[in-house]
């Protein structure tokens, strides 16, 4: 991965579990991304959110990956429920 100072954080899960899914579907878009669970004193515990950095040069692309991510499952979501 590229210099530290050179990362941005572009998702705040609520646990790692889901920072590591976000992370996996960034790697598959061919996005490296590292995922960081900073505020927490308790690794393993999710008491606090994770994070997922990206290099700065990928941040846009990274953004754009999630946030179509979230309107997929967004989508999905509401076609399960009118099937109901």
């Amino acid at each position: 991965m590229a210099d530290p100072h050179n990362l941005i954080c572009v998702y705040n899960a609520n646990n790692p579990a889901k920072a590591e899914m976000v992370r996996n579907l960034l790697e598959a878009d061919g996005i490296r991304a590292v995922t960081a669970d900073t505020h927490n004193p308790f690794p393993g515990l999710s008491i606090m959110p994770s994070e997922v950095f990206v290099e700065l040069s990928n941040e846009t692309l990274a953004l754009e990956v999630i946030a179509d991510a979230e309107r997929n499952h967004l989508d999905e979501s509401e076609e399960e429920e009118s099937e109901v």
